[in-house]
């Protein structure tokens, strides 16, 4: 009989996001911040190349998307990352929480974060 390979839980709250390593955020003004994603796939090289498309693709973050970006540059787990944000943002945030993993989830679907599990600091 075959046995299901045992997938490891893993708690989502003490996981650390990083950025990839061709994603980078540049703030433009005290508004605007983007996210600059480098186009480095071979599709897009050749579109690039032929059809002379921008060689990077600019986000705009609005403010939660901003500061939770900012906190993932000090290597903080994802419930430091929302205790912070209800602190900073108050009740404007709340429900922080669904909203930083929402976030989180876009960001990962899209390959755009990488994942570190660390324990709890």
């Amino acid at each position: 009989m075959l046995r299901k390979r045992q997938s490891k839980k893993r708690n989502l709250l003490t996981m650390v996001p990083l950025l990839e390593r061709r994603v980078t955020m540049v703030q433009e003004s005290s508004e605007a911040t983007f996210l600059v994603i480098q186009r480095t796939n071979f599709v897009e090289r050749m579109t690039i190349r032929f059809f002379k498309q921008p060689s990077v693709r600019k986000i705009k973050l609005d403010k939660f998307g901003a500061y939770a970006i900012k906190q993932m540059e000090f290597q903080r787990n994802v419930n430091q990352i929302s205790e912070a944000m209800s602190e900073h943002f108050g009740e404007e945030a709340e429900p922080a929480l669904p909203r930083l993993m929402k976030f989180l989830e876009i960001l990962e679907v899209h390959e755009w974060i990488i994942w570190d599990d660390e324990k709890e600091k």
